[in-house]
């Protein structure tokens, strides 16, 4: 939104414009890709505190809190199909520790 703006020379949102146009009523839900890079962004950022790396579980609950979150918000249902393709995430460079009840 910033670059936009910049471009074409208009003054930059604020938080308020920026949740109107991304979290506001009835937006539509991100495609799949871009739920998948916010996950893996998530597991590069994220510092889990009883292992090095976030767990699965760990994991699936961000996912869950993201989909219920962003239904709560905008009223926009999440497509349940697409919602489990989030769960098989690839991390590219960082491992997933398993479950630490599933071992």
């Amino acid at each position: 939104m910033k670059r936009d703006a910049g471009e074409r020379r208009l003054p930059l949102p604020d938080e308020e414009e920026a949740r109107q146009r991304w979290l506001g009523p009835g937006v539509a839900a991100p495609d799949l890709e871009t739920v998948k890079d916010f996950i893996r962004f998530y597991i590069a950022t994220s510092r889990p505190q009883l292992a090095n790396v976030p767990t699965v579980d760990s994991i699936n609950t961000v996912a869950e809190w993201f989909f219920a979150g962003f239904t709560r918000i905008t009223g926009t249902d999440t497509n349940e199909e697409e919602r489990s393709e989030v769960y098989d995430v690839s991390t590219g460079r960082v491992p997933i520790a398993r479950s630490m009840e599933g071992g």
